[in-house]
């Protein structure tokens, strides 16, 4: 990464998290001094944002199968064709030497590591392009084998059991924070004055 870029990046996230210690400097105050103004605030913010019509979108099911088995001439020959030029790319254009010797350079890593890693992305990339050969060759000459194979795979997930632990509201924090305000004052308020002071002064340097 640029030096400047990473210098700006950096800086920006110090500045960021002063900002948050001045927020819980702020909040940690509410609590000990005025506790009964707090709690109503944190009313007025704690809104119930459901995800669940964010994920309707994800539930619909888009069907391109009998699209894609109409035009299976094409497809099959794109698929092949593309699947050559992938391995001809990752075992004869490819220079293992200077690719390694350049991201090593570029990330700042040692040589043995971004080799390692290239010929595990290089070793996945023949393997799938050795898959999409096949898919071809059954789109072109079998394509009843893909189908079945197809109607084996298409397995419908639903996003919405997955993220139903999301939809469950949960007010246990808050009420332990305000059952313990002092303490918890005390903390947030000590814990934010340290963080601000390490920043402060590291961003100084």
């Amino acid at each position: 990464m640029d030096p400047v870029v990473e210098s700006i990046l950096l800086r920006s996230a110090i500045i960021f998290l002063s900002v948050g210690s001045l927020t819980g400097i702020l909040v940690g105050g509410l609590l000990l001094w005025d506790p009964v103004r707090l709690r109503a605030v944190s009313a007025m913010l704690d809104r119930w944002i459901s995800t669940r019509h964010l994920d309707q979108s994800l539930e619909m099911s888009v069907t391109l199968d009998p699209w894609f088995y109409r035009h299976r001439q094409v497809g099959g020959v794109l698929i092949l064709l593309g699947s050559c030029y992938v391995t001809y790319f990752l075992t004869v254009s490819l220079n293992k030497v200077r690719a390694t010797a350049g991201l090593a350079q570029y990330y700042d890593l040692p040589s043995s590591f971004v080799g390692a890693l290239l010929d595990a992305f290089v070793l996945s990339a023949l393997l799938g392009t050795v898959f999409a050969a096949f898919v071809s060759l059954f789109l072109l000459l079998r394509p009843s084998l893909l189908r079945d194979f197809e109607e084996g795979a298409n397995r419908w997930v639903s996003m919405r059991r997955a993220m139903k632990p999301m939809e469950i509201s949960r007010h246990g924090l808050d009420e332990v924070v305000f059952n313990h305000g002092r303490q918890a004052g005390v903390l947030l308020v000590l814990g934010s004055l340290y963080a601000l002071v390490f920043l402060l002064s590291w961003l100084g340097h």
